[in-house]
């Protein structure tokens, strides 16, 4: 929030144009926080349409250019005013619908604006009877395509009753606007003190107007407390507020000399007694304005609040204060701030009529995509979003496609069990443009235990096969009979949950890749007896075989693997032998055999190969510009071509000739996709920012401006962390350390840089990074991180800034446990850690702990290590709170007491004395929602105040408060939290929007 308020200083101009007064407010119109106690009125975000602009009127004085909802742009929600003004002759004006309001009461309205052209301002009309009193500001220079606040302050004059919002766009002025989040509340009186105290604010000796120091304006009020024994004190005028209300102020304070001022909101019943008394101490820095904040919520029996200010019994001190705001917090919807449209895998087909050639392209997001194009031309034919019942759920991921022998196309996609069948309607030319019709897309609902089907394979008579996690099942599917599972319904091989990859043979073999192992294994599966066969080599380590393609070539068949962390095998498809090892190939998988000889054809980087199976030789054949995610083979005028779908955006057509040719000049374009967030920090030059699920991806909100930028790349960072103008990113898989350097342009490939990988593989094995934390004093990361897949070790890994070498990495810190959570405090990082280990790992560890590591004096291990919350699984956040102390989450529950399953706990460690001893716990102080790695996250306000994201809730702690006293403050849908330098609240909603509280 910006602690800025404006000045009831009018010149007034009086004009009776049809029962009018006009006042111009001589204050500047610059941007401000939300907009007093607010009184609700209808349509104030526009989200309302219908004939004109519902609730929303016309002025006969102030012209009626035209202004209509629209979908253009919109600061939240989906919809805003649309304001366009074309003559500089005739002016602009939409009126709200009036709200009832107290004579001689201070009242702010405001809204933000999008101005492409022109300007915007924001009016009040006051009302008595039919008699409008008109308010409006001085002129300001406005900025330009970027959302700004426009706000006005003034008194109601006396005998009025109602109160309207009136947005406005100048006689002399052409405009094009959006206008968006319009608001009006009740705010304290004469809150830049610019007019006499009388009626407007209480004052002790000592406190007076003053001229020395102003934050803006004319004058400020002074609080001069010369002695150790006395205060100076000043309350503000009381505004109506009821119990339940979250309330929030602020002042600008200039301290001259001493000490000990506080903030204060007073919350009183009808007879004027105290309830609550909320306060926060001023700590910023002497002889320069510093906003000071105190929130609370209103207790019950509450009719007013008043702010109150006063300096120290015990201290003396002489200071000035500005500005005060009186505000209800308002919740902002930012919207999506990551978008992609990644090629995950790619199949080729034919139409209904087997006439036209198709391109099918899987592109995950939320929801994921299956695109459908012209195979050689790459126009778009049609655009599924992926989603099933209940409730149109999105499917985040597509893992696998193939295309049946009866044209239906079949994807594999993640979590929700369900794999879609695409048949294929009959292209045609309408009015000079390709479309198909008749196409269907349906879902497939696999048994319980088949959440994410890796890869399909397409067999015989339009059957397919595919494989699954987290039962370690295959399955069998037949349009005209169901689904199958394999192996009588039992896991492919007992203990290993994941079929990772999947190759069809014929209908007595098929070949499946399994994990996680320490070594990749490879079944050769016989559907119609259960039988099984392990053909996979020793000492290859890999965790998975990530694809697996089968190339039939009589005797010479060959199974194509690729392993998760090694080389792409060419085994013998009888004996498992090896025939070859393929390095750095990283197209998706191989293309089928070519049609008169024995090539099959891959991408290493940029470059496309072919691998000549009689001979085991392998050729270059060309820059290509990208890797490829599927293949096929066409004829064109009596000639083959190869062509494949690349990952740059181009379609491949590479002539199969004596002379070949490699032609990429056709295009595609994939739709983009929203991607949902993973994690969210406040990072360098106080913007916001956050990273994408899965697909990686970069939003940056800007809080002073409103301007959103949007990256692709760098990968899914499970957390972030900044310092100075550098943003570390933990990213999975690998537990890769990127680097973003916020000063220089964002490039997919070199900014973010890589900075560590060196704790993916042997001995550590470590994938998710989970506890990320930068400390400037010896210019050191420190990372905490999750196993990866069957493994339940956790590490704890140290890194040098300065030479950009690891330290440390230990290994099993804390005994079969992650460690998701650090925080610093006096040469000490505090680890929290969670029991849960790597997917599909062993839990044996019941309750999380608190370990310490000494950042600037030996350690031994087992470090010093404690369990801060008995009865915790998971200590999903800890930070340093407002008392210097150790604040952290505990959730999980081990009690074996059930009533502990849908809540956490709060704790505080005393840093000076890390123990359980000198832990404190506030038992079942949250809701909570089950979690393994990533739970809840704090942060300190600058109200002095601890927000809490937990259990899909927002919640505020008072920090003085005896018990911790928590009120909840949104009460669904949240994850993740962080905070901006003038203490607003940002956190995720619905998974992918970034939602903003102006507390």
């Amino acid at each position: 929030m910006k602690a800025i308020t404006f000045r009831p200083m009018w010149i007034r101009l009086v004009c009776m144009v049809f029962s009018c007064l006009l006042i111009i407010s001589c204050f500047q119109n610059l941007d401000a926080r939300a907009s007093g106690i607010t009184i609700a009125f209808p349509n104030s975000s526009f989200e309302d349409a219908g004939t004109g602009i519902p609730h929303w009127t016309t002025h006969p004085t102030y012209g009626q250019n035209t202004a209509t909802v629209s979908s253009e742009r919109a600061y939240t929600g989906l919809k805003s005013m649309k304001m366009v003004d074309t003559s500089s002759t005739a002016s602009l004006a939409r009126v709200s619908e009036k709200v009832s309001i107290t004579e001689n009461e201070e009242y702010t309205a405001s809204t933000f604006a999008y101005i492409e052209q022109g300007s915007i301002d924001v009016w009040l009309i006051f009302y008595n009877g039919t008699t409008e009193t008109i308010i409006a500001p001085t002129g300001v220079t406005p900025t330009l395509n970027q959302w700004t606040k426009r706000t006005i302050t003034a008194k109601a004059p006396a005998g009025t009753t109602q109160v309207a919002v009136m947005v406005y766009s100048s006689l002399a002025a052409v405009t094009k606007a959006y206008v968006d989040d319009v608001s009006i509340g009740q705010t304290v009186r004469n809150a830049g003190f610019e007019d006499s105290l009388s009626n407007t604010w209480t004052v002790s000796s000592g406190a007076a107007v003053s001229t020395v120091q102003k934050a803006g304006g004319t004058f400020s009020l002074k609080l001069d407390d010369s002695s150790p024994t006395t205060v100076s004190t000043a309350e503000s005028s009381k505004v109506t507020v009821y119990n339940g209300t979250r309330v929030g102020a602020t002042a600008k304070i200039y301290a001259s000399s001493g000490s000990g001022l506080s903030i204060h909101l007073l919350f009183k019943n009808d007879a004027g007694i105290v309830l609550k008394d909320a306060a926060n101490d001023f700590t910023g820095i002497a002889s320069q304005w510093t906003p000071v904040s105190v929130s609370a919520t209103a207790p019950s029996g509450t009719t007013t609040v008043s702010v109150y200010l006063t300096t120290g019994i015990t201290t003396s001190m002489v200071a000035y204060v500005d500005d005060v705001t009186l505000d209800r917090p308002i919740e902002y919807n930012l919207g999506v701030q990551i978008m992609n449209n990644p090629l995950d895998v790619a199949v080729f087909g034919k139409d209904a009529s087997g006439n036209t050639d198709l391109m099918y392209v899987g592109s995950s997001g939320f929801p994921s995509k299956l695109v459908v194009y012209d195979a050689r031309t790459g126009e778009l034919l049609d655009d599924r979003d992926l989603m099933v019942d209940p409730n149109n759920t999105k499917i985040e991921a597509v893992w696998g496609m193939t295309v049946a022998t009866d044209k239906s196309v079949y994807l594999g996609t993640a979590n929700k069990k369900t794999m879609f069948r695409y048949l294929p309607g009959t292209v045609s030319t309408v009015n000079g443009q390709k479309v198909i019709t008749g196409s269907s897309l349906v879902p497939i609902t696999l048994p319980t235990g088949m959440d994410v089907i890796w890869d399909v394979t397409a067999g015989s008579n339009g059957k397919v096969y595919g494989g699954t996690s987290t039962g370690g099942k295959a399955y069998q599917y037949d349009p005209a009979g169901g689904t199958v599972v394999l192996n009588s319904g039992l896991p492919i091989v007992s203990g290993l949950d994941f079929v990772r990859s999947i190759a069809y043979a014929s209908d007595t073999e098929v070949y499946m890749g399994m994990g996680p192992t320490s070594n990749a294994t490879i079944i050769r599966f016989n559907p119609t007896n259960g039988t099984k066969t392990t053909i996979s080599p020793a000492n290859y380590g890999s965790k998975f075989v990530l694809g697996l393609d089968y190339i039939s070539n009589g005797s010479a068949s060959r199974v194509f693997a690729q392993l998760s962390a090694g080389p792409t095998l060419v085994l013998d498809s009888t004996t498992g032998a090896i025939a070859s090892s393929l390095s750095d190939i990283d197209s998706r998988g191989v293309s089928m055999k070519h049609p008169s000889d024995d090539k099959v054809f891959y991408t290493k980087g940029n470059n496309l190969y072919s691998y000549d199976i009689s001979t085991a030789a392998e050729l270059t054949l060309g820059d290509v510009g990208g890797s490829a995610a599927g293949y096929t083979f066409l004829t064109d005028a009596g000639n083959t071509y190869l062509y494949a779908a690349l990952k740059s955006g181009k379609i491949l057509k590479y002539k199969l000739a004596a002379t070949p040719t490699i032609d990429t000049t056709t295009s595609f374009v994939i739709p983009e996709s929203v991607t949902k967030i993973r994690s969210l920090v406040k990072g360098p030059a106080d913007n916001i920012y956050t990273s994408g699920y899965l697909l990686g991806g970069m939003g940056i909100y800007n809080p002073d401006t409103s301007e959103e930028k949007r990256y692709k790349g760098a990968g899914q960072a499970e957390n972030m962390t900044t310092m100075g103008n550098n943003l570390y990113l933990g990213i999975y898989p690998g537990a890769w350390i990127k680097k973003y350097d916020t000063t220089s342009t964002w490039n997919v490939t070199t900014n973010p840089s890589l900075l560590f990988q060196d704790i993916d593989d042997t001995p550590y094995k470590q994938d998710r990074p989970f506890g990320m934390l930068a400390e400037p004093s010896m210019n050191r990361l420190y990372v905490g991180s999750v196993a990866s897949s069957g493994n339940n070790k956790g590490s704890f890994t140290v890194y040098d800034l300065s030479t950009s070498q690891q330290v440390t990495t230990i290994n099993d810190i804390v005994y079969h446990q992650s460690v998701i959570s650090l925080a610093y405090k006096n040469n000490k990082v505090f680890g929290g850690t969670s029991v849960y280990g790597g997917i599909s790992s062993t839990v044996d560890a019941t309750e999380g702990k608190v370990f310490v590591w000494n950042t600037t004096g030996a350690n031994s291990t087992p470090v010093p290590q404690f369990v801060p919350a008995p009865g915790r699984k998971v200590i999903s956040d800890l930070i340093v709170g407002p008392d210097g102390k150790i604040w952290g989450l505990a959730e999980g529950n081990s009690s074996g007491n059930s009533s502990h399953d849908t809540t956490a706990d709060l704790f505080i460690i005393d840093p000076n004395n890390p123990d359980a001893a000198h832990t404190t716990v506030y038992p079942d102080k949250f809701s909570s929602i089950p979690v393994s790695w990533q739970g809840g996250k704090m942060v300190v306000g600058n109200d002095g105040n601890v927000y809490v994201s937990i259990g899909a809730k927002l919640y505020g702690v008072d920090a003085n408060s005896a018990n911790k006293d928590a009120v909840s403050l949104i009460g669904a849908g949240v994850t993740q939290l962080t905070t901006d330098k003038y203490g607003d609240l940002y956190y995720v909603k619905h998974e992918i929007n970034l939602y903003k509280y102006d507390k």
